[in-house]
């Protein structure tokens, strides 16, 4: 049951982030998720915090491994929301235009090093959906586990869909990236 209560939860935001709007001393930037309500909802989601001039994101539903996990009407709802937003640092590769087109958008990923997700026990794992392949304790993780985890290649990275591991990774697309081989 998806989405049952978007407009609901919208319609309750709206003052406090017209109030925000008014008194924030910060960059707001609001996040629509494609898969996470009817399309028709993220998208007046986006159109709403536009208006008030707030920064707008477009995140896509995973599944458990983190992968796509959309319809054919969901797809089409990102490309018409995307085309809309202006392109900002986070969406700066178009990995998310590629995935929803079928194809993967490899990058090098980061997790563990650039990117670093430590859960609820003080474990860190790879991101927040794949915790099953490879943790570590906090309290043992070292420069040494940095270096390593920078260059392992990960599985799920061709077709992943979490922004902030992607972003984080993002810096060494334009650099070159000895002893890195997928």
């Amino acid at each position: 049951m998806r989405g049952v209560s978007t407009r609901k939860v919208l319609n309750n935001l709206k003052k406090r982030l017209q109030w925000l709007r008014d008194h924030a001393r910060f960059e707001v930037v609001i996040c629509a998720v494609i898969g996470a309500c009817p399309p028709e909802e993220a998208d007046e989601v986006v159109s709403f915090v536009r208006q008030l001039g707030f920064g707008a994101r477009v995140l896509l539903v995973h599944d458990s491994q983190g992968q796509l996990k959309l319809s054919s009407e969901d797809l089409k709802a990102f490309e018409n929301i995307v085309d809309k937003l202006p392109r900002k640092w986070p969406e700066f590769s178009g990995y998310r235009r590629e995935l929803v087109r079928g194809r993967p958008a490899p990058f090098k990923c980061r997790a563990d090093s650039r990117y670093l997700y430590v859960d609820e026990y003080g474990k860190v794992n790879w991101c927040s959906q794949i915790r099953n392949l490879w943790s570590k304790n906090l309290m043992d993780y070292t420069t040494n586990d940095l270096r390593e985890q920078f260059y392992r290649y990960k599985s799920c990275h061709a077709t992943c869909t979490l922004g902030c591991a992607r972003s984080a990774s993002q810096l060494d697309n334009w650099r070159s990236q000895p002893g890195f081989s997928s």
